[in-house]
């Protein structure tokens, strides 16, 4: 299978696309942020300046664009290593190749992604290839051969790269082609997981056998729809893992991704059809309080959507002469109210959540009301309804409302 490790033909400028799209961030640890996250934001472990960070993306850009090696991006790497004055962790060797070649395999990765996908009705089936020589891990080696549908559940966690220094890639075959070849999909694949451990025994996350921590999503999925990567990793998680995954990975970066999506969401609806965008995820302390004091419910997503249908009614359009109608920077920036809340409370009567937003545009409380568990068109979600507002007297009502978490207080 000598052409397993050709670049596919994918255009230099899909390519690029993803790399010079993503938003730089500062981050710690390469775990920091989850796996699906990376699509659309960039960082570097141990890179606490996002100017550093920002440079260092670059210099791939460039290498990208120019067809340059990796030698060059080691004289560019040192430059701004010099430039800002980082003292990084790991040879100067290790480092950059681990950085150049990982950056250029998922940027190849997701632009081929994005081209399948857009030829989907002429090639819909995809076979799994690893580069074929002895560098290749067991697991890769088995999944060698493997074809199913591009829309099989299968390449939402298998696309390659798999883990670091994966050379696996995929090869698209149609219909007449099928045939030809004597080929036929493969048998349902039945995902085994193990859980990663910390070092002091902590239960961090849980990904499929053979795939690297932070590896377990689709690249392409990643960069062309990050929320439905998001929502399908935390999906696969245990509750207790969902939160404090969603704690760490919505970063000032990837919110800003989320409101801009949702932004164009909004934006490009022209007659309701039925879809959803997801504009957040609930966090720990918004899962724990619920478990907490409201067991009876069964929390089955921790993401949340907004209808289609759903986008004039938040506006406020029916009523606009009211107090309660929310501004449109404020309808706008609704994913951010999900991580910058004061009060979580649960509607006695209607049955529904109420997040209550720090901040406010008028005299009263702004809140957010949801129902939870609805379904969609990619899964189960909480749902927003409306958007409006009340005093903290009607809210700290017992009567009508428990408060789950946090204070009404300003």
């Amino acid at each position: 299978m000598a052409d397993a490790v050709k670049p596919f033909g994918v255009q230099f400028g899909q390519a690029i696309d993803y790399l010079k799209a993503k938003l730089p961030e500062s981050t710690l640890k390469w775990d920091d942020l989850a796996g699906p996250v990376h699509g659309k934001v960039f960082a570097i472990a141990g890179a606490t300046n996002t100017d550093l960070v920002d440079d260092i993306q670059k210099s791939l850009v460039d290498a990208l664009k120019n067809g340059t090696t990796i030698t060059q991006f080691r004289k560019d790497w040192d430059a701004t290593v010099q430039k800002y004055g980082w003292s990084y962790r790991g040879s100067r060797g290790w480092r950059t190749s681990v950085i150049f070649n990982t950056n250029m395999r998922s940027a190849h990765m997701a632009g081929r992604w994005k081209q399948l996908v857009a030829n989907q009705a002429q090639r819909p089936y995809l076979q799994y290839r690893t580069a074929g020589d002895s560098h290749v891990r067991p697991q890769h080696r088995m999944w060698n051969g493997l074809i199913y549908l591009l829309s099989d559940p299968f390449w939402q966690t298998h696309y390659p790269p798999n883990g670091w220094g994966c050379r696996c890639t995929v090869r698209a075959y149609g219909e007449a082609e099928m045939k030809d070849k004597d080929l036929s999909e493969s048998a349902p694949f039945e995902i085994k997981t193990r859980e990663v451990i910390s070092a002091d025994g902590e239960i961090k996350d849980r990904v499929p056998i053979g795939i690297d921590p932070g590896w377990d999503h689709n690249v392409g999925q990643s960069w062309i729809g990050p929320e439905q990567a998001l929502g399908q990793k935390l999906a696969a998680l245990p509750r207790q893992l969902q939160g404090p995954l969603v704690d760490k990975t919505i970063s000032p970066a990837f919110q800003k991704v989320l409101s801009d999506n949702f932004k164009g969401f909004k934006s490009g609806i022209k007659q309701p059809v039925g879809q959803a965008q997801i504009v957040g995820f609930m966090d720990s302390g918004m899962i724990n309080a619920l478990a907490d004091k409201l067991p009876e419910i069964d929390l089955q997503s921790t993401a949340v959507s907004v209808f289609d249908n759903k986008t004039n009614h938040l506006a406020g359009n029916h009523k606009a002469s009211s107090l309660q109608a929310w501004p449109d920077e404020w309808v706008n920036s609704l994913p951010e109210h999900f991580r910058n809340y004061r009060a979580v409370l649960w509607d006695k009567l209607k049955k529904t959540l109420i997040v209550v937003p720090q901040g406010s545009f008028n005299k009263t409380l702004p809140k957010i009301t949801m129902r939870l568990n609805e379904p969609t068109k990619f899964g189960t979600s909480a749902s927003v309804i409306s958007l409006g507002s009340a005093s903290a007297a009607n809210l700290a009502d017992p009567n009508a409302y428990d408060l789950l978490l946090g204070t009404l207080d300003p």
